[in-house]
């Protein structure tokens, strides 16, 4: 199956030798086919065998959620196509693993244009660690040292694998939509200083400082391979960048020192007490008539059970916990809550083309939709 775009080499990509992209290779075609073909199909079982079972046993058809996931459940083809998709998840990280170990510590760029800091005394929300997001093997916060990048080369490879490289030859289709979105919301805004929470290795986050190129662009997060292997690829992009390792809940940087104040699909992976702390701390963060953006997993309609059936399967079967208690939140009230008084969600439903050379800009598979936008302003 072709690619959308191939991934955009950088000093940090751990790509590895002729065997290690013919695995790749394996992992990309096998996510394809799960999700492009046998996905589909679980709909057609639903309709001519799963449900009718269900009514035999119950006197009636599914019609909750969790009635539907019962039904499916009892049916051999489902599990066989839930088993192939958590394989090929871990299918994706068993190719993707070997290369970056064998990559190794990797330099850090000796005239850096933007700049990494590194504390060790950053404690992470027990919520980012006690889990393997994604089933990621040893999640965000796997460091082995000085110079390590190991999480961030699994994580910067596994996402393009994942994605079917549907974002992009950089993995930045959300930052790109993001960016997008904010222009046209708000066509004379040009922040001096922009934050973006939850950077993990800088997908969204060198977006803002190519869009913005005069402003001072800082990620945080709290993985320090994450932070490493960020700084890497923008250096390696052209592209000057201050990653700091912090917590978005409490990152310790200066009140009121940022005109905007973004994440893209952070909140979705944030416990219900994380998720207020970080809104809160946006506030805190944001100069006065500055910007909140955070771009995230859209909502789905509970009117339309079979849809989050199919959703919740993130947070049943690939560690994604969160999730669940997330799309049930009211958003603009935890904005409000959290300081702002005017709030706005946005759907970014319209088809967004990056306009590149890694991309072609025809192909309707190139094309980014469906996220949420909670954007807030601070008071002036």
């Amino acid at each position: 199956m072709k690619r959308i775009a191939e991934q955009e080499g950088h000093a940090g990509l751990a790509l590895g030798d002729h065997d290690d992209r013919a695995r790749a290779d394996f992992a990309f075609t096998l996510r394809n086919r799960v999700t492009s073909t046998w996905m589909p199909g679980t709909r057609t079982i639903f309709d001519r065998r799963a449900a009718d079972a269900f009514a035999a046993r119950h006197g009636r058809r599914p019609q909750s959620p969790a009635e539907i996931r019962e039904a499916m459940d009892a049916d051999p083809w489902y599990r066989f196509y839930l088993s192939a998709r958590r394989a090929s998840q871990e299918t994706i990280w068993a190719a993707v693993i070997p290369p970056a170990e064998r990559l190794g510590r990797v330099a850090m760029p000796a005239a850096p244009r933007g700049a990494l800091h590194l504390d060790s005394s950053v404690e992470p929300p027990a919520y980012v660690g006690a889990i393997d997001i994604h089933c990621m093997p040893g999640g965000y916060l796997a460091d082995r040292g000085e110079g390590d990048t190991g999480a961030g080369a699994v994580y910067d490879r596994g996402v393009y694998l994942y994605m079917s490289g549907l974002m992009g030859g950089r993995n930045d289709a959300v930052g790109q939509l993001a960016v997008a979105f904010l222009k046209s919301r708000l066509p004379e805004f040009a922040p001096r200083r922009i934050l973006d929470m939850g950077c993990g290795v800088g997908h969204a986050t060198l977006p803002w400082a190519t869009a913005f190129p005069s402003a001072d662009v800082t990620g945080v997060d709290v993985g320090a391979a994450l932070l490493r292997h960020a700084h890497v690829r923008a250096e390696s992009f052209g592209v000057a960048v201050r990653f700091v390792q912090a917590d978005a809940e409490a990152t310790g940087l200066p009140d009121g020192h940022f005109d905007l104040v973004t994440s893209s699909i952070l909140l979705h992976e944030t416990s219900t007490r994380g998720l207020p702390a970080i809104l809160a701390e946006s506030r805190r963060l944001l100069a006065p008539g500055g910007v909140m953006l955070h771009v995230d997993q859209p909502r789905f309609d509970d009117d339309d059970p079979w849809a989050t059936f199919l959703q919740e399967n993130e947070t049943h079967y690939n560690n994604e916990p969160f999730w669940r208690r997330y799309r049930s939140l009211d958003l603009e009230a935890q904005a409000r809550a959290a300081g702002f008084a005017r709030v706005e969600l946005a759907t970014l439903a319209a088809d967004v083309v990056r306009q590149s050379q890694n991309n072609a800009a025809d192909d309707p598979k190139a094309r980014a939709r469906g996220f949420l936008a909670l954007l807030a302003f601070r008071d002036a």
